[in-house]
């Protein structure tokens, strides 16, 4: 009887397991966020894990800044702002990707995050601080950007 119960268990355990490798790639691509409309490229982070970092954001809401000049890390405040690191640091689960990491880099400050796949183009980011969370929805960008000016 063990065994009846056991077989078809672990069969959905391995299941569920590919299900969430599957949508790694499913969240892989660009997606504009919605109060600056700056693009974010999500991909693996080689892990199996969803990473994201900006791919580009227009000058007039960077004001023409080209470093992430609001990074805590004072190291860190020489790196370009394209290719800094947005997202990072997720686990799946049933409801999509919890318990990563979101960065603002206009204040420098860093959330904890919630990333759940709505539809093909539309991706609800969560950033929380404490029990207080606050929700937007990325939508999928066919063409990656504008050209960039050539200070980014």
């Amino acid at each position: 009887m063990r065994f009846n119960v056991l077989v078809p268990f672990m069969v959905y355990l391995s299941l569920a397991g590919d299900a969430s490798a599957e949508e790694i790639g499913d969240l892989m691509g660009y997606w504009r966020t919605v109060r600056h409309g700056a693009l974010v490229k999500i991909a693996d982070c080689g892990n199996g894990t969803p990473c994201g970092e900006l791919a580009w954001v227009s000058e007039a809401i960077s004001e023409g800044n080209i470093l992430d000049i609001h990074n805590p890390d004072p190291a860190l405040r020489a790196q370009r702002l394209i290719g800094a690191p947005i997202l990072w640091g997720f686990s799946a689960d049933e409801d999509g990707w919890r318990n990563g990491r979101l960065y603002n880099p206009e204040d420098g400050k860093v959330f904890r995050s919630h990333l759940q796949l709505l539809s093909h183009s539309e991706l609800q980011v969560s950033g929380c601080f404490g029990p207080f969370c606050r929700s937007q929805i990325w939508t999928r960008s066919v063409q990656p950007f504008s050209e960039p000016s050539s200070k980014f």
